[in-house]
């Protein structure tokens, strides 16, 4: 095995590693905490480490190496930046009137003041990006 997927054997042994000692020995009351982040780190770890050792063992590393190629190129097609550039403009968007509204419920909710301010300055905060990205932007290109 060379040198990757040791490391990934590691990974997913350390995982379910983990993953025992937060179901298994650290289930008292008052370390409930502890047990929750060992739980939710062993799974995250072991799952990272199986998939990737099983994508290194069954995947050849030529074919890797092409896939990895054909990513990259996906990845810098204008066309995918095009995509990507008009999603994120709606996304933003649709996001503002989702915004907006929350604030509207929270007021009509009778939430404190504090609360409230604290959603408008997210708006404030967007509205504020979105001119400096803007003029940014247009000075670059």
């Amino acid at each position: 095995m060379n040198n990757k997927k040791v490391l990934f054997l590691i990974e997913a042994v350390l995982g379910f590693v983990l993953l025992f000692i937060g179901f298994f020995v650290v289930n008292s009351e008052a370390l409930k905490m502890l047990s929750g982040l060992c739980i939710g780190l062993g799974a995250a770890l072991a799952a990272l480490g199986t998939g990737q050792l099983l994508q290194a063992l069954l995947i050849p590393a030529f074919e890797m190496e092409r896939l990895k190629k054909q990513k990259e190129i996906e990845v810098n097609d204008e066309r995918n930046i095009r995509i990507k550039e008009k999603t994120g403009y709606r996304v933003a968007k649709i996001m503002n009137y989702v915004l907006s509204l929350y604030i509207l419920v929270l007021g009509f909710m009778g939430a404190g003041l504090p609360m409230i301010l604290l959603a408008v300055s997210l708006l404030v905060i967007e509205f504020v990006l979105v001119i400096y990205f803007s003029n940014y932007y247009a000075r670059s290109l």
